[in-house]
């Protein structure tokens, strides 16, 4: 069961990423996994339900992966440019590991907000923001200039980030670790000014 379950999904998330989650119909995926409706429907009850199932399982992990790397240890300890640079990686890591979740993941990011995406993807997106925002946020008892200013710190760290993101998945950019280290450095020097 959790083989059939596994199949909908990875087919799921290469044609949401391929073509956008409204132009799939329930059909075309039952197609793709070599399944019934009514199988795609026991197991995830609609189209939504199996967006928000793919969100639970890829979105979760990748945000458990951006709140270790952005997690800063503490007063006086914090290394705010190698934390930052930790987390611009794992964004970029994720993409490379799994390009079409990294699409869906963009996608449903700037959707319509009455859309199914962004309501599915709405409160991954708020877990994202505030792990960021919390590491801007300790950082700030280090940097005494950034107090108050964690959420447009984050998102606009995270906007940067998603945007290399996009450049590296329409194969306009390979970022390696020397141009995500003088992305940061920008990134930071800004913060700083």
């Amino acid at each position: 069961m959790e083989s059939t379950k596994k199949r909908i999904l990875d087919e799921a998330v290469a044609a949401f990423a391929a073509r956008g989650y409204e132009a799939v119909g329930v059909q075309d995926l039952c197609e793709a996994s070599g399944i019934t409706k009514p199988t795609l429907y026991y197991h995830f009850g609609s189209k939504a339900g199996l967006l928000s199932a793919l969100f639970e399982e890829r979105f979760g992990g990748f945000n458990a992966c951006v709140r270790a790397a952005s997690a800063y240890p503490g007063p006086r300890r914090g290394d705010l440019a190698g934390i930052l640079l930790s987390t611009m990686t794992a964004f970029v890591d994720a993409a490379r590991d799994d390009p079409d979740f990294a699409r869906v993941r963009l996608a449903s990011s700037f959707c319509p907000p009455s859309s199914d995406p962004y309501r599915v993807a709405r409160p991954h997106l708020e877990a994202l923001y505030a792990a960021v925002v919390d590491a801007f946020e300790a950082a700030a008892v280090d940097h005494g200039n950034m107090a108050g200013r964690a959420l447009p710190y984050a998102a606009s760290f995270i906007g940067a980030s998603d945007a290399y993101v996009g450049l590296y998945l329409a194969g306009d950019l390979d970022p390696d670790a020397g141009f995500l280290r003088r992305a940061v450095h920008y990134f930071m020097h800004g913060i700083f000014s």
